[in-house]
C-alpha cells in the first residue's frame, strides 16, 4: 500500500472517530442539560453515586485489559482476520471477576444503598449498568482491533443517542427518579451492544481459548491494573468518595456536573495523545532522539498555549452558559468548573508528554506517576475537602494533575533532554483566567478576564519565541496528522 493511502486511511478512521467521539459528547450534553433539570441537584448526585459504583466494577474487570486486548487482537486480526483468541483469553480474565463483584454488590446491597442514598431495588440496576456496560466496551474493543473505526464511531454515537431518545420518548415524571435513569442508560447500551454484537459475526465470537493467549494477555495487563486502580484515586469518580462524607447529595450533584463538563473539555487532550503516540513510537525505534526534543521544544509549544487559550475561553463562557443550559441550581458548578479546567491545562501538559514515555517502553515509569498523582488526590481531598467542600475537590485535583504533568516532564527531560519544565509556563493563560473568575464581577470580570489573558498569552509567546519564519520549515517536514493543522504531509 502507498504512503498516500496509508495516510487516507489514518485520516478517514480519525474523522470517523472523532465523528462518534464529538457526536456522542453533544449527545451527551443534550442529555446532562435534561437530567440536570428532571433531577435537580440531588437526584443528579444519586445518579453520580451509583455510576461511579458501576465505574469501580469496571475498573476491577474491564478497563485494565483493554490496552492489551487491541495489542494482540490487532495482530491476530492481522494475520488470521479474526480476533476470537484474544477476545477469549481478554473474557478468561474478566468473566471470574465480573461474577464475583456482582454477586458481593448484591449481597452488601443493603448498606451500599444506605450509603449511595438510594432504595436496595437499585443495587441490581448498577450491577444491569455494569453488564451492558461492559459488554458495550468489549464490542467497542473488537471494532477498535479489527480496524473498524468506523463502526466504534458509531457505537458510542449511537449509545448517547438512544439514551438521549428514551428520556426525549418517556414522560417526564419517570426520569425524575435517579434509578430509572440508571435504567435508561442501562438499556441504550445493551441494546448498542446488541447491534455490535450482530455486526461482529458469530466467527469472531466462537470460544477459541489457549493458554499461550490467556498468559501473555495478563503478564501485558498486570501493570495496567495497577496503573488503573491508581487512576481511579487520582479520579473524580474518587472525589465522590470522599465528597460524600463531607457534603450533601446536592453537592455531590454539582461537582460531579462541573466534572462532567470538564471531562468533555478534556477529551481534546486525549485524542492528541492518540494521534501523538504512532509517530513518537517510529522516531523512538529510529532512535531520533534530537528529534523528538526538537519536537517537544518546538511544537508542542504551539498545542499547549492553544489550549490554554481554548480552556480560558471556556472559563469566560461558563459563568453564563451553565446555569443556562443547566438549571439556576447548577450556578455553583461554574467556580468548580473554572478551578478544574486550571486542572485539565496540566492534564494537557501531562497527555502531551506521556506517549514519549510509553514510546520508550517505560510503563512502570508511567504507572509510577499515576500512583504518586493519586497518593496526592487522596491526601489532599481528606485535608481540603473538610473546610472548602467542592472547592477542595477541584482544587486537589489541580495539585494532583500538576503532580503527574511535572513527573512526566522530568522523565522525558532525562530521556531526551532540552529544558522542559519551563513549558509549564504555557498554562499561565488559565490561571490567570481563573484568578479573573474568583475575584471579578459583572463588567469587570467580562473586560479584565480577555484582557489579562491576552497579555499573558502575548508575553508567552514573546518568551518562548513562537510564529518564528522557521518554525513553518519545521512543521512541513513533521509528517505527524496532527490538529489544527500544525503537521502536514510530504
Amino acid at each position: 500500500m502507498k504512503p498516500t493511502h496509508r495516510l487516507a486511511d489514518v485520516g478517514r478512521n480519525f474523522l470517523a472517530l472523532g465523528f462518534g467521539n464529538y457526536g456522542a459528547m453533544a449527545m451527551g450534553l443534550g442529555v446532562n442539560a435534561l437530567l440536570a433539570r428532571r433531577l435537580g441537584t440531588e437526584g443528579y448526585g444519586r445518579l453520580a453515586l451509583m455510576l461511579m459504583a458501576s465505574q469501580v466494577l469496571l475498573l476491577a474487570t474491564v478497563n485494565w485489559t483493554h490496552t492489551g486486548f487491541i495489542r494482540f487482537a490487532s495482530r491476530e486480526f492481522s494475520t488470521d482476520r479474526s480476533v476470537s483468541e484474544t477476545l477469549w483469553a481478554r473474557l478468561g480474565i474478566l468473566l471470574p471477576v465480573a461474577i464475583v463483584g456482582s454477586i458481593l454488590m448484591v449481597v452488601a446491597r443493603q448498606p451500599l444503598a444506605t450509603y449511595l442514598d438510594v432504595p436496595p431495588f437499585a443495587i441490581w440496576l448498577i450491577v444491569l449498568h455494569f453488564v451492558a456496560t461492559c459488554g458495550l466496551s468489549l464490542v467497542g474493543a473488537v471494532f477498535q482491533a479489527s480496524d473498524q473505526m468506523a463502526r466504534y464511531g458509531a457505537s458510542l454515537f449511537l449509545d448517547k443517542t438512544l439514551m438521549l431518545a428514551c428520556l426525549v420518548a418517556l414522560p417526564v415524571a419517570w426520569t425524575t427518579s435517579a434509578p430509572i435513569v440508571l435504567a435508561c442508560y442501562a438499556a441504550s447500551s445493551a441494546s448498542v451492544t446488541l447491534w455490535g454484537v450482530t455486526v461482529i459475526g458469530l466467527r469472531t465470537l466462537r470460544p477459541t481459548f489457549t493458554r499461550s493467549a490467556y498468559r501473555r494477555m495478563v503478564l501485558f495487563s498486570a501493570p495496567v491494573l495497577l496503573s488503573s486502580w491508581a487512576g481511579f484515586f487520582g479520579a473524580n469518580w474518587f472525589d465522590l468518595v470522599i465528597l460524600r462524607w463531607y457534603v450533601p447529595i446536592s453537592g455531590i450533584g454539582v461537582y460531579s456536573l462541573a466534572a462532567q463538563l470538564a471531562g468533555v473539555v478534556q477529551q481534546i487532550t486525549i485524542i492528541f495523545s492518540t494521534l501523538l503516540l504512532p509517530p513518537l513510537s517510529v522516531m523512538v525505534a529510529e532512535g531520533q532522539r534530537t528529534r523528538i526534543r526538537t519536537l517537544a521544544e518546538r511544537l508542542l509549544p504551539y498545542w499547549l498555549l492553544g489550549t490554554s487559550i481554548l480552556f480560558s475561553l471556556a472559563v469566560l463562557t461558563a459563568r453564563d452558559l451553565v446555569p443556562m443550559l443547566f438549571g439556576q441550581s447548577f450556578g455553583a458548578a461554574t467556580p468548580v468548573f473554572a478551578l478544574l479546567m486550571v486542572a485539565t491545562s496540566a492534564l494537557a501538559l501531562f497527555n502531551s508528554f506521556a506517549p514519549v514515555v510509553a514510546a520508550y517502553g517505560s510503563m512502570w515509569a508511567l504507572s509510577g506517576i499515576c500512583f504518586a498523582s493519586a497518593a496526592a488526590n487522596v491526601g489532599l481531598d481528606l485535608v481540603l475537602i473538610p473546610p472548602f467542600g467542592i472547592l477542595g475537590s477541584a482544587m486537589a485535583t489541580i495539585l494532583a494533575y500538576g503532580t503527574s504533568a511535572v513527573l512526566v516532564l522530568v522523565v522525558v527531560q532525562r530521556s531526551v533532554g532540552g529544558k522542559l519544565l519551563r513549558l509549564a509556563w504555557l498554562s499561565a493563560p488559565v490561571v490567570v483566567s481563573c484568578i479573573c473568575f474568583m475575584t471579578l464581577d459583572g463588567i469587570w470580570f467580562y473586560a479584565g478576564t480577555p484582557l489579562a489573558t491576552a497579555l499573558t498569552v502575548l508575553a508567552l509567546v514573546r518568551g518562548f519565541q513562537l510564529f518564528r519564519n522557521d518554525d513553518a520549515a519545521f512543521f512541513t517536514d513533521l509528517r505527524l496528522p496532527l490538529p489544527f493543522g500544525l503537521g502536514t504531509s510530504r
